[in-house]
């Protein structure tokens, strides 16, 4: 009697147990974050830690699967995949997020930093604090919550025939950009021919000589292997290449106040490690490209960068809501004197 006690004792509680776990396992939410670059790339490696970190805030709850190299789609598809609610979040660049959140074309604007310690000195303080939440006002309006802006990145020029030393130096330079206004314009203006090729046809039109050079984050010339067909670069900030972290306002809504807490605890998480990355592997990818032979040059004096880039403001002013070109103005101002209060740049840590 007590063993058969027992036995239906012991069915009826791992009947239960597994009722338990089932039910657990249906409750788990898979969640879609997608971007575009390489996996060594920092919107990677952030997009683990905060995996990471909302799986153990949530309990398992809540499971992030990352989709790298435009498995998605591009960025722009991505971004409007997270505004139809089939994407969740996303790692994406400033350059393509600005054309659907006017504040952030800010950060497309030519000499705007003058290096890394700048960007962090702005973007990770009061004045960063200002367009994050200008950016997030707007952001609601079209479907995206913009969690977080990071990376103290820089698109840096690359070419095949001669050293970029002076304003002089970029004359005559074909180099290849993203399909971003404020981009071609930076580049038009200091004497280089800019041309917007897809990314993927990069490496044939070096090789080939349709294009001189181009331009990007360390990581990125490294990862694409564009030293193989690239002599020369230059640590010169002309256009900042920090990331956009966003989440769908769609699926943000659908899940609970206890897991809207989560996420929000794990985006820090995830702008520590992009800070990181790009400061850290940033150096070690250009230092992995001077060992390929690549020669890297800095240039110190950017004044006659910043007089010759002077229209792509008036352009940007002139081409934004007006209440967006009043704050834009605003804004540019104060990222200016956060600039002056920096007496030495620092640039990648090379390791």
């Amino acid at each position: 009697m007590r063993r058969s006690h027992l036995s239906i004792f012991t069915i009826f509680f791992v009947a239960i147990l597994l009722l338990f776990t089932g039910s657990m396992a249906v409750a788990a939410k898979a969640l879609k974050y997608g971007h575009a670059n390489v996996p060594i790339y920092f919107y990677h490696t952030a997009g683990e830690a905060f995996a990471e970190c909302l799986d153990k805030s949530t309990n398992g709850a809540l499971q992030v699967k990352i989709y790298p190299q435009g498995q998605l789609g591009g960025e722009r598809d991505i971004t409007e995949g997270l505004q139809l609610g089939s994407v969740d979040f996303q790692a994406t660049s400033i350059g393509v997020t600005g054309t659907f959140i006017p504040s952030l074309r800010i950060l497309n604007l030519p000499f705007l930093f003058n290096g890394p310690k700048h960007w962090m000195a702005v973007m990770n303080g009061p004045v960063g604090q200002l367009i994050l939440g200008k950016a997030r006002e707007q952001g609601e309006q079209v479907g995206l919550k913009v969690l977080a802006i990071a990376a103290p990145d820089f698109r840096l020029p690359m070419n095949n025939k001669r050293r970029f030393r002076s304003i002089e130096d970029f004359k005559g330079i074909k180099i290849r950009t993203m399909q971003v206004p404020l981009h071609m314009q930076a580049y038009q203006s200091i004497g280089a021919s800019p041309v917007p090729l897809p990314f993927g046809e990069l490496y044939t039109a070096l090789q080939t000589g349709v294009v001189d050079g181009n331009e990007n984050g360390p990581l990125t010339l490294y990862g694409k292997k564009f030293y193989e067909v690239q002599k020369y670069m230059a640590l010169l900030p002309v256009v900042s290449n920090g990331g956009i972290f966003l989440m769908s306002k769609a699926t943000w809504d659908s899940i609970s106040g206890e897991q809207q807490v989560a996420v929000t605890k794990c985006i820090q998480v995830w702008r520590k490690k992009m800070d990181q990355d790009a400061l850290e592997k940033g150096g070690w990818a250009i230092q992995k490209m001077k060992d390929q032979g690549l020669t890297v040059d800095t240039i110190a004096d950017t004044t006659p960068f910043i007089q010759a880039t002077k229209a792509a403001y008036e352009w940007l002013y002139s081409n934004l809501p007006k209440d967006t070109a009043s704050w834009t103005r605003e804004m540019v101002a104060k990222i200016r004197e956060v600039g002056a209060t920096i007496e030495k740049e620092e640039w990648y840590v090379i390791k």
